[in-house]
């Protein structure tokens, strides 16, 4: 069957007179970010598809227009020469194929390579029985075309249930193309009703292609046996300092939403060899980064700001959909690998960019129940620096409070006598209001550093020499502004305080 162009422009074209109906309305919201990228209107959850092309950066991500909820799936779109200022293009992908979920889910997460001058986009079809890997190609990198041979991988292996077989991430290596996706043991009973058990264990599959349309299993790159979850969704897999990371977002593994293993691949038998595993980000709202390289050999990665119903803590309820908009993505974070197998993430430089209203406060030290108010930007969209001498702090626990009023209050505590970073959004304001615990290994240092970006409803922050990331949401009342430092039981050496505002990206 053959691509129906019409029909695809047509349901492109239905989405944008939805979007310019709606976007100045929710545009005016509070809540909306002011630097973090996210979509005019409707949900969006997983960036895919980041590539440079033709000189500009490509970011695309899972998108339901039609409202704020999760819906049939599209492919959102945007184009930025700096990876801050981004300029919102027309859906790049819509499902209109029996294949591409055009009655079911839609179009699922994938990635973007460049070939041929051609900008191609591999994705997975979420039709009513299976789900399939598909490919569409542009010259532009704007206008795209589905594959006539699509779907160009349509069976999983036989074991794996082909309702759990998704997120395709293509890369070039040597003179053959890989393919990675994640899937799940066990035949589905909806489709062989005499088989209904299921395994329910995660593995990630590995494909290769001499031509980028027919594509052979290789292996299992790695097979979970519960430890690695129930399914390794948004798979990954690239080089770095000379060791391969798999990354991927589990089922099944309670507070770990994105994991990193750290090893050597062998490409002969098409098997990962992990020695390390550890988690990319350690918030409540962080799921399905995405690596790219850029031409300047920095390894990037850039994730969705959101949680599914299916983790813990989440209530089955998104705090802004009846708002018509839920999602946003973090800032783009360079990484690399410690000796130790343990990754480091720090914010791309051009977020510095961004800076306006530098101040900085001088050493000082914060005795208890003295707390050290300061300003940044307008306490709502700013960067925060902050350094402890540890060797001449007493206090058992150095306390941040961020978008402080007599209603709300987001604390960020260290407590050095535990060894743990506490993030507290009891009283942020969110419908999931909780507290999220991590180990902090400047505990047991002489010094401490944090950064912490503060936008309308998010907080990234970044500890550890970068070893160590929490980005969390929180819905707090603009006005709710007020920040100070504070200690308990005892006085904390404040070495340095630097500040700054952050000005908007929104109408890039």
């Amino acid at each position: 069957m053959g691509f129906n162009a019409k029909l695809h422009q047509e349901k492109i074209h239905r989405v944008e007179e939805y979007v310019a109906q709606h976007k100045a309305e929710i545009a005016q919201h509070p809540w909306r970010e002011n630097y973090h990228f996210q979509t005019p209107v409707g949900w969006m959850n997983d960036p895919h598809g980041l590539i440079q092309f033709q000189g500009k950066f490509h970011l695309f991500y899972q998108h339901h227009p039609f409202s704020g909820k999760w819906g049939t799936m599209h492919w959102g779109h945007a184009i930025s020469t700096d990876l801050i200022h981004w300029e919102h293009q027309p859906e790049a992908l819509a499902p209109s194929e029996d294949y591409d979920g055009w009655e079911g889910g839609g179009i699922f997460t994938g990635s973007a390579i460049e070939h041929q001058d051609e900008l191609i986009l591999y994705y997975t079809g979420c039709a009513k029985d299976r789900q399939v890997q598909c490919m569409a190609s542009s010259s532009d990198g704007v206008n795209f075309t589905k594959s006539d041979q699509n779907p160009v991988l349509a069976e999983p292996p036989p074991e794996i249930n082909p309702h759990d077989f998704r997120d395709p991430k293509v890369w070039k290596q040597g003179n053959l193309w890989y393919m990675v996706t994640g899937v799940t043991d066990g035949v589905s009973d909806l489709i062989e009703p005499s088989n209904s058990q299921k395994n329910g264990l995660g593995k990630v599959c590995l494909h290769r292609s001499k031509n980028l349309k027919n594509w052979e299993f290789v292996n299992y790159l790695v097979e979970s046996g519960g430890e690695l979850g129930t399914m390794l969704e948004c798979p990954n897999f690239f080089s770095l300092d000379g060791k391969w990371i798999l990354m991927y977002s589990p089922m099944g593994l309670q507070e770990r939403q994105v994991v990193y293993l750290t090893g050597d691949f062998d490409e002969q038998t098409g098997k990962f060899h992990w020695q390390t595993m550890g988690s990319v980000d350690l918030g409540f709202d962080y799921y399905a980064p995405q690596h790219f390289r850029d031409d300047r050999g920095r390894d990037l990665i850039m994730a969705w700001v959101g949680s599914w119903p299916f983790m813990p803590w989440c209530r089955g309820k998104y705090d802004t959909s009846e708002l018509g908009w839920y999602g946003s993505l973090t800032l783009p974070r360079q990484i690399r690998l410690c000796p130790d197998g343990k990754l480091v993430s720090e914010p791309a430089s051009e977020v510095e960019k961004l800076r306006e209203h530098e101040q900085y406060y001088a050493p000082c030290v914060i005795e208890e129940a003295k707390p050290l108010p300061f300003t940044a930007g307008d306490g709502v969209h700013c960067e925060i620096i902050a350094s402890f001498d540890l060797s001449e702090t007493t206090a058992q626990r150095i306390v941040f409070s961020l978008r402080g009023s007599a209603e709300q209050e987001t604390k960020l505590e260290f407590d050095l006598a535990k060894g743990e970073m506490i993030f507290d959004r009891t009283r942020s304001g969110n419908i999931s209001a909780l507290q999220r615990k991590c180990p902090l290994e400047s505990a047991s240092q002489s010094e401490l550093t944090v950064r912490i970006f503060l936008d309308s409803i998010s907080i990234e922050i970044f500890t550890d020499d970068g070893r160590t990331t929490m980005t969390n949401n929180i819905f707090s009342n603009p006005e709710s502004n007020e920040l100070s430092i504070s200690t308990i039981a005892g006085r904390a050496r404040l070495l340095g305080l630097r500040t700054y505002g952050l000005k908007t990206t929104v109408n890039a």
